[in-house]
Order: C-alpha cells, then structure tokens, then sequence
C-alpha cells in the first residue's frame, strides 16, 4: 500500500496536487471518490476488505477537500472530474469501475465520460443525480453567499456535525474542517446546477452497468420511477454513509455486483505511474 501526492492538470493547463492511496493488486482497478465536504479516509476500510483482495484500490482527496490542492476559479464537480480524469489516465489497469459516494457521484459520472473501453462498473452509492438529492446540504450552501459562508455558515455545519450521535457525522466534521470553504462554496454551485437540469440521471442511465447503493435507513424514493433499469441495492443498518455504518456488508456487496457483472481479472502486472 502507498500513500502519495501526485500532480495532475485539468484543462485550464494547470497543475492541482491531489493526495491519493493506492494498492496495486491486479488488472482491474477500484477508484473510490468521496462525497461532500468528506475525504479518502471515507473508504478506507477497502484495504481491510477480504471481499476487495483481488483488486487493485485507488482513493484520493478531491480538489478543495483534505490534502488536496484547490482548483481556484475552476473549482466545481467540471474542474474536479477533469483533475480525476487526468488522475485516472495515470494509471495502467485494463479496467477501471468507480464507486462514488454522493456528490463523488456526480463527479464520477463526468469522469467515467472520458474512460472509454477502459469503463466497467460504475457504482453510484447515494450519488447527487437530482434536484431533490441537494437537500438541506449542498443547496442550503449554494444559497448562502460566498463570503457569508466563509465567515460564518462553514463553521456553523461543522459546529452541528461534532454534537451528533452519528460516528460518520463525526467523522464527516472531521474531514469538512480541511476542506477550502470557498472551493465548497463554489462546488455546491456547481452540483446543484447540474442537479437541478437532469444531466445527471441521463449520463447514468446511459452507462452500459450501472447500480445504485443505498443505505437501509436513507429515502429514496423520489428515484425509484428514475432509475427504471437499473439495479438498486439495500445495505442493512446504514443510511447515507454505509461505508462507515456497515463497511464489512458495503464492501461485500460492490464485490458481489463486480463479481456478478464480469470476474476480476488475474492479478497481472498493473500498475500507476507517478
């Protein structure tokens, strides 16, 4: 296992450190992006994971969140997925699936655009795919101004996340601290936008494997006449962090989806380069 920061440009032709760790393993790859405000050591029970040991793993800090550098005025879930893109074409692995969590959903979706043939399951878990995914969360973010969220409203979400009796609202404070409140700001912009148009949904739909995870204690009900087609999976006793909630049965199951759609490739000479 390594952990690394890697340089990697996006289009406006400038370099953003992202802070990655990776475990090479075999041909096929599991690249994981994280949600809101949150960052890699949300997954970082995959490398615990008996369920993964076949596959090569790749976590990492999204632009404006943990270790990572900030994408400035290109700051957004564009910018990110072209900085993830980029983070991608690094690696060497014949196929890539991407687990994405929430709003990791959405910047998955833009990303998994430009993986061509290398493209295999792609896994949203609660991804951000319409308006009414965007909540009291990420809207009520993108609603405030700027600087207000800056100065007051970035430490107010992290003052209420630390009084919850939630571990993985804990842990969420936690990772939101790291975060750039400007780069937040400007990315809730950007998701809610994207949301609210159905761009999102449609580039899921149109995915040759898809599935949907959920936790057993989330709603989602406002996406099941949505996601017609595609499988949809419960995990017991977790809602929107089943990772955190239930890690062992989590990971059980993207192994179980990943498994039943095509069998990991032998362990063969993949690796990335840095």
């Amino acid at each position: 296992m390594t952990a690394a920061t890697y340089f990697v440009s996006y289009r406006s032709a400038k370099d953003v450190p992202i802070e990655v760790r990776r475990r090479d393993q075999g041909g096929e790859l599991i690249a994981f992006l994280h949600g809101f405000g949150c960052a890699r050591e949300s997954f970082d029970e995959a490398f615990r994971s008996d369920a993964l040991l076949e596959y090569s793993l790749l976590t990492f800090d999204l632009p404006e969140h943990g270790r990572s550098g900030s994408l400035g005025a290109h700051a957004g879930i564009e910018g990110a997925a072209d900085a993830v893109t980029s983070l991608l074409r690094r690696t060497h692995h014949e196929r890539v699936h991407l687990v994405c969590h929430s709003m990791g959903g959405a910047i998955g979706l833009l990303a998994a655009q430009d993986l061509g043939t290398r493209m295999g399951d792609f896994i949203s878990v609660e991804g951000n795919l319409i308006a009414e995914d965007c909540g009291l969360v990420t809207r009520g973010v993108a609603e405030q101004e700027a600087t207000e969220f800056n100065e007051n409203g970035f430490a107010r979400f992290v003052a209420g996340l630390k009084k919850s009796a939630e571990l993985s609202h804990r842990l969420w404070a936690e990772w939101y601290e790291r975060c750039s409140p400007l780069g937040l700001h400007s990315l809730a912009g950007s998701l809610v936008q994207s949301c609210d148009n159905d761009k999102l949904v449609d580039l899921l739909t149109e995915l040759e494997s898809a599935h949907y995870l959920y936790g057993a204690r989330s709603e989602i009900g406002h996406l099941t006449h949505r996601l017609r087609g595609i499988p949809m999976h419960s995990i017991d006793r977790s809602g929107h962090f089943p990772m955190i909630d239930n890690p062992a049965d989590f990971y059980s199951l993207i192994a179980a989806v990943l498994t039943t759609t095509g069998a990991a490739s032998p362990a063969v000479s993949a690796s990335f380069s840095g």
